[in-house]
């Protein structure tokens, strides 16, 4: 699904490098689960924006799905990710003047299918996140955790390979965290879909299949492994 060969990312601040990837290699198989986590500062933001192909790395690879996206142009990324990939943003990133369907509606419009097949998987996808009575409320006359579940079902109605997630629930508290962790593991099993989210949360790694722990721009060998019930690292994956 995902393999990463000695990836870094450094940005230069004036005369000032910054490596905030210092040389990472991983895979993520499909189907699972995978949260990544690490102190502030740690690279774990950045990880996740060159997996999503929202940014570009200094050196290393990434292929997806067989492609070795790291060597794509700039037109070749943006078509690969309207195609095979979804996001959810910490700020839910929605349009305040569309209605809620026509939010969720833009990735399959962008694909260039017919207008209504668009609606049509739109509102099937938010009848999944339990916002079926809400395909035509603006976002303004929505809470917190419902704009949230609107920016699920946008990231979803491509049916995407991978569905990234960028601290999607720190702007909620913690009930309306759970019902948007609840809604990532029921896609998660009942659909298959691979999840790559990034936390700093501690109480979220009991809803991961396998935590990717990343410090200082490395990964953190001692703190990697799978997760078990009790949302503890186990054996190293």
């Amino acid at each position: 699904m995902i393999e990463v060969a000695d990836l870094k990312r450094i940005y230069r601040l004036g005369q000032v490098e910054v490596a905030a990837l210092r040389g990472v290699s991983l895979s993520i198989d499909k189907g699972e689960f995978v949260g990544i986590m690490g102190p502030s500062g740690s690279g774990k933001s950045t990880l996740l924006h060159q997996l999503g192909l929202l940014d570009t790395p200094t050196s290393g690879t990434i292929s997806i799905n067989g492609t070795d996206v790291s060597r794509l142009d700039n037109g070749e990324r943006t078509l690969f990710r309207l195609m095979h990939l979804g996001y959810v943003f910490q700020d839910y990133a929605l349009v305040s003047e569309l209605n809620v369907m026509e939010n969720v509606a833009i990735p399959a419009i962008m694909q260039g299918r017919p207008l209504d097949d668009c609606y049509d998987d739109a509102a099937r996808v938010l009848e999944k996140v339990g916002l079926g009575k809400r395909l035509h409320h603006l976002v303004y006359e929505l809470s917190g955790g419902e704009q949230q579940r609107v920016s699920i079902a946008r990231a979803l109605v491509n049916t995407p390979s991978i569905l990234f997630a960028d601290e999607p629930c720190a702007n909620l508290d913690t009930e309306n965290s759970r019902t948007v962790l609840e809604l990532f593991r029921s896609v998660n099993r009942e659909l298959g879909q691979t999840i790559v989210m990034v936390s700093h949360e501690p109480w979220h790694m009991e809803y991961f299949d396998r935590i990717i722990f990343i410090r200082d721009g490395l990964l953190d060998q001692e703190r990697m492994g799978r997760v078990g019930r009790n949302g503890r690292p186990g054996n190293p994956a």
